[in-house]
C-alpha cells in the first residue's frame, strides 16, 4: 500500500510543515483470517494460605484481603499444601503484612500505614500479587469511564471491582473519551464547553483543569503516552481531522496520520513509538498504525494493519505488547476481539453488542461495555462479571495503564 505523509510540527506561536513521505506496507503484514473462538487454556494458579492476622483489627484485615484476592482470580486460596503463605497484622487499621514461601523464605514484609484499613489492604494485595505472580495487582488500579447517570454524559471514575465511584467532570454540556495517565493522578478527555468537542487534562490531585491547545478547529479522543508526557488526539485545526502527538510540556506537536477519512481513537504502544487508530474512509472503520517521530527530522512511517475483519474500531495494545484488543461489528452487532500482534490469531472475546474493550494493567483482564453495564473479562480463565450496573448507560472505559 502506497500513501502520501504529512508531519507537522506546531507551537502556540509558530507552525512547521515537513515534507511528505511515501509509504508501503511491509511485506509481513498479510491478511489473516479471524481464528475460530476457542475456549481459554486452563491455567494452574499458585496456591496461597490466608494465615492470622493478629491486633485489634487484625480478622477484619483477613478478612478484606481474602475479598480483594478472592475478586483478582489470580491464584487459588487455600490451606492444603500451600506454596506461598500469608500472614500479618493490624492494629488501628495499620497494617503488616508477610509472605513466605513453601520453606519458610521470606519473600516480603511491609507496612502500611494509609489513613484508612481498606485503602492500605488494596496495597498490600497488589504487592502481595507482584510477588507470587510477578504481574501487578489490581486492587488501587481506576478504571475511567462515560456515563449519563447525571442527564448528561460525564467522565467518572471506579475501582477495579466498579466500587470506589467518583464523578470527576462536571461540565454542562458534557464530557467523553477518557484516558488516565499511568498511576491515574490525571485524565484527559473530549469536553463540550463551547460548544465544540475540545480536549482537556484535569489533575486529579490538584484539581487544576486545563485545554491542551488554543489551537483553531476542534480536538478530541484523546489518549497518554506510556510515560504520561505526550497525547495523541485528533485535531481538525489543517482542515480535515488528523491524528497528531501533542508534548505536553512543550505545547508543540506532530501529525502522524495522512487521511482524507475520519481518524479517531488513537492508542499507544507501550513502547511509546507507535500509535494505533481506526479511520474510516468510506468503506467503514480500519486500523492504522502511525510510527511516532523522535524529531521533526525523522522519517514518518505510517501502515495499514489487517485484521480480517471489515468494521474495526477502539483498537488498544495489550501492556506485553503481544496483542491488541478491538471493537468489530459481526452479524450486525458489536463484539470485542483480541488478535495477536504483529500477525496472530483473532478471537471474538464478546459478542451480542459488547465494545471499547480496554487492558488491565497487568494483562489479564479487559474491561468492555456491553447494554450499558461495565464488565471485566478474565482471559486465562474466560470468565466475566459485570462490575457496574444501574448506572446509567457506561460507555468509553479505559483502565489505567
Amino acid at each position: 500500500m502506497n500513501a502520501s505523509r504529512l508531519f507537522v510540527f506546531l507551537s502556540l506561536s509558530a507552525l512547521l510543515v515537513m515534507p511528505a513521505t511515501a509509504l508501503t506496507l511491509p511485506g509481513w503484514l498479510q491478511f489473516l483470517k479471524p481464528a475460530p473462538k476457542s475456549s481459554a487454556p486452563k491455567v494452574e494458579r499458585k496456591r496461597v494460605s490466608i494465615a492470622e492476622f493478629t491486633g485489634g483489627t487484625g480478622e477484619s484485615a483477613r478478612q478484606a484481603l481474602v475479598e480483594e484476592l478472592t475478586a483478582a482470580h489470580e491464584f487459588t486460596l487455600t490451606s492444603e499444601s500451600p506454596e506461598f503463605i500469608v500472614s500479618g497484622s493490624s492494629v488501628g487499621g495499620r497494617v503488616v503484612g508477610r509472605v513466605v514461601n513453601r520453606e519458610g523464605k521470606k519473600l516480603m514484609e511491609r507496612t502500611y500505614a494509609a489513613p484508612g484499613l481498606n485503602e492500605n489492604l488494596k496495597a498490600f494485595a497488589d504487592d502481595l500479587i507482584f510477588a507470587v505472580t510477578g504481574k501487578p495487582g489490581l486492587a488501587t488500579s481506576r478504571i475511567a469511564f462515560v456515563s449519563d447517570k447525571s442527564g448528561v454524559k460525564q467522565v467518572y471514575l471506579c475501582d477495579s471491582e466498579g466500587k470506589e465511584l467518583q464523578q470527576v467532570t462536571h461540565h454542562t454540556h458534557g464530557c467523553v473519551s477518557p484516558s488516565l495517565n499511568a498511576d491515574a493522578s490525571a485524565v484527559a478527555y473530549t469536553s463540550y464547553k463551547t460548544g465544540f468537542p475540545v480536549v482537556q487534562v484535569l489533575d486529579l490531585a490538584q484539581g487544576w483543569e486545563r485545554t491542551v491547545t488554543d489551537t483553531p478547529g476542534t480536538s478530541f479522543g484523546a489518549a497518554f503516552s506510556p510515560d504520561g508526557a505526550r497525547l495523541a488526539m485528533v485535531m481538525s485545526f489543517l482542515g480535515n481531522p488528523e491524528i497528531f502527538v501533542t508534548d505536553l510540556a512543550t505545547n508543540t506537536a506532530a501529525c502522524i496520520s495522512d487521511t482524507t477519512g475520519a481518524p479517531g481513537s488513537p492508542s499507544w504502544h507501550p513502547d511509546g513509538k507507535q500509535v494505533i487508530f481506526s479511520d474510516d474512509r468510506g468503506d467503514g472503520p480500519r486500523l492504522f498504525v502511525a510510527e511516532v517521530p523522535e524529531t521533526s527530522q525523522s522519517e514518518a512511517k505510517l501502515f495499514r494493519w489487517r485484521t480480517g475483519y471489515d468494521f474495526c474500531a477502539d483498537p488498544e495494545f495489550s501492556p506485553d505488547a503481544s496483542s491488541v484488543a478491538f471493537t468489530v461489528r459481526t452479524g450486525g452487532q458489536l463484539s470485542v476481539v483480541v488478535k495477536g500482534w504483529p500477525n496472530g490469531p483473532a478471537r471474538i472475546i464478546q459478542a451480542g453488542g459488547a465494545s471499547h474493550p480496554s487492558w488491565s494493567p497487568n494483562g489479564r483482564y479487559l474491561c468492555y461495555t456491553q447494554h450499558g453495564a461495565l464488565y471485566v473479562y478474565h482471559l486465562p480463565s474466560g470468565q466475566k462479571r459485570a462490575i457496574l450496573t444501574g448506572h446509567g448507560q457506561i460507555t468509553e472505559p479505559r483502565w489505567m495503564k
